[in-house]
Parts: C-alpha cells; sequence; structure tokens
C-alpha cells in the first residue's frame, strides 16, 4: 500500500506540522510507503496557466504535473492535511487541485455529468480552524468546509473520503491539542486496504 500526503502550511512549527508528524508516525508504523508533498517547501506553482490549458486540451500536462499525477495514481491512500482560510484551502492547494487534478487524469465528463477516474482510492483530510465548533455550526460554514473538499473535489473524482477538522487550535490548551492528536493517531487506524490486498 502506497500513501501521499498533501500538506499546505507554511513555516515548521504550526499545529498541521503536528498533525503531520502524527501521520507520519502512523503510516510507518503500519509499514506504509508514503511520499510527502510539502507544498510551501516545494514552492509549488499553483497557477493554473494558458499553457496548462493547451496540454490538458491535448491530454497531457508538463513534467512537473505529470510527476505529481504519477505519485496520485500510484496511491492508494490521499492524506490532506491544511489550514481552512477564507472558508477554503490555501490558494497554493487549491492551484494544486486545479493543476493535478485535471479533466483526462481525475475525471471526464458524460452526458450525465463528470465521472471521476480516481475510484477505489481513500482520502483522509484534516484540516484547522481558528473558530470554535460552536461558531462553525452558528454560522453553517462547517457544513460549508467540509462539503467542498469531501464532496466538490475529493468525492467527486472518485476518492471515498474521512473528513475531520479541528477547532479552535489557536486558542486552547495544551491538553486540548494533545487530545486532537490522540484522534488523528486513532483515524489513522482506520486505513482501508485497497481491494486486492
Amino acid at each position: 500500500m502506497k500513501a501521499c500526503i498533501l500538506f499546505a502550511h507554511e513555516g515548521e512549527s504550526s499545529f498541521c506540522h503536528a498533525i503531520l508528524s502524527h501521520v507520519t508516525q502512523a503510516l510507518e508504523k503500519q509499514n506504509i510507503e508514503y511520499k510527502l508533498r510539502d507544498l510551501y517547501k516545494m514552492n509549488f506553482q499553483p497557477v493554473f496557466r494558458s499553457e496548462d490549458m493547451k496540454l490538458v486540451e491535448q491530454g497531457s500536462a508538463s513534467p512537473d504535473i505529470l510527476e505529481e499525477q504519477t505519485i496520485i495514481s500510484e496511491s492508494d491512500l490521499l492524506v490532506m492535511i491544511y489550514p481552512v482560510w477564507w472558508w477554503s484551502t490555501p490558494a497554493i492547494l487549491k492551484g494544486y487541485i486545479d493543476r493535478v487534478f485535471t479533466d483526462g487524469f481525475a475525471f471526464h465528463y458524460e452526458e450525465k455529468g463528470p465521472v471521476g477516474l480516481l475510484a477505489g482510492k481513500q482520502a483522509m483530510v484534516f484540516t484547522t480552524t481558528r473558530e470554535t465548533a460552536k461558531e462553525l455550526v452558528g454560522k453553517g460554514m462547517d457544513a460549508v468546509i467540509e462539503k467542498q473538499i469531501a464532496e466538490g473535489t475529493l468525492g467527486m473524482i472518485g476518492y471515498h473520503v474521512d473528513y475531520h477538522n479541528f477547532a479552535a487550535v489557536s486558542h486552547i490548551e495544551e491538553g486540548a491539542l494533545s487530545n486532537m492528536l490522540r484522534q488523528v493517531d486513532e483515524r489513522m487506524l482506520h486505513i482501508r486496504q485497497p481491494v486486492g490486498v
């Protein structure tokens, strides 16, 4: 079994980095080979340019994108870790989605709409917010955040998605943060083995 980790947080010491550490430890304990795509450290170019569109129309992509698509194709598990900014993904991750999960690779259109081409794969998404769970629910934004990544993006292209947000991470006590990391450990125990393994 192989995994790809998409990590989108700058710096070195955020709570997202703590989640990343627990995720990699869990994968190593389960002897799951993984590739870490730390988008900020990679200096990933997120802008979907006209050159990208022309290549997609030709059924191809630039070398950097072909490399990412190969990693995604070979991975049974996709783990995304990122902070929620403006009720969505950071721009660098949105750009990765735009450039990598393209028409012809991740999905194609049929008469009734888009059909995912990455079916049978699992995705685990860990996000963090400054807002409390109560604030998120009160504004209805908890559903918005989950729906756009779990259903509108990964679900559409075929992934079985396990989504979890950690709220109020910037202003809760250390004990609560430790409990959140234990939840990461628990969720990582529920990785589904691919069919045929």
